[in-house]
């Protein structure tokens, strides 16, 4: 197998790994309808196109029209949008209806701007011809497209600490239960969420500073794994939440 094989192995590897959690988190909301699992399945089917897009692009080619289109459409859906929709999910979590319609209109003005600021930008063609394996670092060449990635990626991990320091903040002040969830159980969710979240951002610094291309994949399937078993903490309700009828009020004792 050549190098390239092997580093297209470890793509793969994440395909299904998105796949498989984008599908059992979608079934969750069918299911029950919160919204927080609607926005994270969301975000997970985002990489996991994404990362199809990437298997695809190496397979046909970067360079060519297709390779290109499908880079683009990798760097969209991966790089720029699925941190900032993950944080989204973690908003809905606890925060209230209203606040959670505000920031997805919110997010939905910026990942246009994501969108249009990406497809549109010019893109170094030596270092797209050489992106297998690698996270697709210094090929957009748009400094427009280059400053939305970072503020919607800082604004992502912003909203997933957020929540895992306001779910810590509860359980200091011995509030039992948060949105239906057991304080204790949120924390941990929370900061699992946050550590697969910034796993998966890290796995680009790791291959650009310290040359570590062909871990690129791995780490991020080891993200989405510690990131997935906190959605599955946060999908745990609190046995009172659960036998709470439709139109019922509890009464705090």
């Amino acid at each position: 197998m050549t190098s390239t094989s092997i580093l297209l192995l470890f793509a793969i590897v994440n395909v299904v790994v998105t796949a498989l959690f984008a599908g059992l988190v979608l079934r969750q909301y069918m299911r029950r309808g919160r919204p927080s699992q609607l926005y994270w399945s969301i975000a997970l089917i985002m990489a996991f196109l994404a990362t199809l897009a990437y298997v695809f692009m190496v397979i046909a080619g970067p360079t060519s029209s297709a390779g290109i289109a499908l880079f683009r459409i990798y760097y969209i859906l991966g790089a720029g949008l699925v941190s900032a929709w993950l944080g989204l999910g973690s908003i809905a979590l606890v925060a209230s209806p209203r606040v959670t319609r505000i920031s997805l209109i919110a997010l939905s003005v910026l990942s246009i701007v994501a969108i249009v600021l990406i497809a549109t930008s010019s893109l170094n063609l030596t270092n797209l011809n050489n992106i297998a394996g690698t996270p697709g670092t210094g090929i957009l060449e748009s400094v427009a497209a280059l400053v939305i990635i970072p503020i919607l990626n800082i604004l992502g991990v912003l909203a997933v600490a957020g929540v895992a320091v306001y779910s810590g903040w509860k359980l200091v002040r011995r509030q039992s239960s948060v949105a239906g969830i057991q304080t204790i159980n949120l924390l941990w969710a929370n900061v699992l969420i946050l550590v697969g979240d910034l796993l998966n951002g890290a796995a680009g610094s790791f291959a650009r500073f310290f040359g570590l291309q062909s871990s690129f994949w791995i780490i991020q399937a080891f993200g989405w794994t510690v990131f997935f078993s906190g959605v599955l903490l946060a999908s745990r309700r609190t046995a009172t939440a659960k036998q709470v009828t439709p139109g019922e009020t509890r009464v705090p004792a």
